[in-house]
């Protein structure tokens, strides 16, 4: 399939899709994590006020970075703990979406090498919101980056260490900028110590769960166990290891949001995270449908686009949650959940867990709405799915309906905010300039 433009296909895979498509879908799971960052801390910030906010988001990346620097590693056959496994695990961190957040990477040895960026959409976005602010950027490339930064490489080496160069404000680095880190280790350093929250995210059954194993190709990387690629992009894996890349894409911003409402249990009360949780997937939805759309081809409102839409969601991790789809008409839908690992999951956290722990309001209504404001979500007895599926492993059903006599649903006020240099943003094939950015790497 090079785009989504004919019929709702309810048994879809991703290895369906061909392969630039599902390249450039996993460059927009990892954008998703920076729409869930959008729309869950900026509400965060205002309810709690910014020190919670620079603290859920640190908690929240140290207590899930962690965890899946180590998957991405053992699904790629990644070993060692030197400089270049960190540059690799740079390449595929959730954190780093490929042309929203460039990363280019100069490795010098073993035990040092760089990675710099010449455009940055988190900044950008805080310069602009917050008119160049000088606090702002430091509590984003200060507060929260040098935590972060380092429990991310201590997953592959506890005296590895990121330490700048130069970075925000704006006043205090060159032209070239915005930042640039080194990465080294050192036997010096003193051992840190795990955020608090890492121990209970690891047990988590998302931290844990394993995908389907799929067979190697012969194009492409099957893994990335050989030498590290300075201008590596998602083109260059194998089909099937992109297909299960993005799957684990898909568990990692989940693992975030998951980390992230976990935080804000801990530190203010079970009491805020459900609805904190459907108004995030509420503010996130404009700029999660928009781009949905543009990167399949999916057009209209009918039900057709709902569901796809539904069955693209990047909140939702494949395998991890068993969900099915049955269209039944232009205006009627109907979605389940199967017994999985999303629904077992014994603390429900994030928004892709309001599924299991209220099916009444699940959270991707949001979704249907901003594809059509006058559809409606509700659960319904799984028995009406008799002659779809095997009613002994359904746990949770809803009905979409389009409904011409209900009212229209709002788009949220945040959309914009969120939607801040993503809307447009360029997803086609990731290329470093390395004649241009040699400079710049000093």
């Amino acid at each position: 399939m090079k785009d989504y433009r004919g019929e709702f296909d309810p048994h879809l895979e991703l290895t369906d899709l061909e392969h630039d498509l599902l390249a450039q879908y996993g460059r927009d799971i990892m954008l998703a994590n920076h729409i869930h960052d959008r729309s869950a801390l900026a509400p965060i910030a205002l309810q709690f006020g910014l020190d919670a906010q620079t603290q859920i988001a640190c908690d929240e990346w140290m207590s899930t970075s962690p965890i899946y620097n180590h998957r991405n590693r053992q699904f790629l056959k990644i070993q060692g703990d030197d400089v270049s496994v960190a540059l690799k695990g740079f390449q595929f961190d959730i954190g780093a979406p490929h042309n929203y957040l460039n990363f280019h990477y100069q490795l010098v040895s073993p035990s040092e090498g760089y990675f710099w960026t010449n455009t940055c959409g988190p900044f950008n976005h805080v310069y602009e919101i917050t008119n160049g602010d000088e606090g702002m950027q430091t509590q984003l490339c200060h507060h929260m980056e040098d935590p972060t930064f380092d429990a991310t490489v201590i997953a592959v080496n506890p005296r590895m260490r990121c330490r700048p160069v130069y970075r925000p404000p704006l006043s205090t680095i060159p032209d070239k900028g915005p930042c640039k880190w080194l990465v080294t280790v050192q036997d010096d350093i003193a051992l840190a110590e795990d955020c608090p929250y890492l121990e209970q995210t690891s047990k988590t059954l998302a931290a844990n769960f394993e995908f389907i194993a799929l067979p190697p190709d012969e194009n492409g990387l099957n893994d990335y166990s050989g030498e590290f690629k300075r201008d590596l992009c998602l083109e260059d894996l194998s089909h099937n290891s992109l297909s299960t890349m993005c799957k684990e894409f898909m568990l990692d911003v989940f693992l975030l949001n998951y980390a992230c409402y976990n935080a804000v249990a801990e530190r203010f009360g079970e009491q805020h995270i459900a609805r904190l949780a459907r108004d995030q997937y509420h503010h996130l939805a404009p700029v999660t449908v928009h781009r949905l759309r543009n990167t399949f081809g999916i057009t209209g409102n009918d039900m057709n686009a709902i569901l796809k839409v539904l069955q693209l969601n990047p909140f939702v991790p494949r395998e991890y949650f068993d969900l099915g789809f049955a269209r039944v008409s232009d205006t009627r839908g109907l979605v389940w959940s199967n017994d999985c690992a999303g629904y077992q999951e014994p603390v429900k956290r994030g928004i892709a867990s309001l599924m299991a722990s209220n099916p009444d309001q699940p959270g991707f209504d949001s979704l249907a709405q901003e594809v059509n404001s006058q559809a409606v979500v509700k659960a319904i007895d799984p028995a009406e799915l008799s002659e779809l599926t095997d009613l002994n492993k359904v746990r949770a059903a809803w009905e979409v309906v389009i409904d011409p006599d209900a009212e229209p649903a709002t788009r949220s006020e945040w959309a914009d905010m969120v939607g801040n240099h993503m809307w447009d943003l360029d997803n086609s094939r990731h290329v470093y300039l390395y004649e241009k950015y040699d400079a710049v790497a000093g």
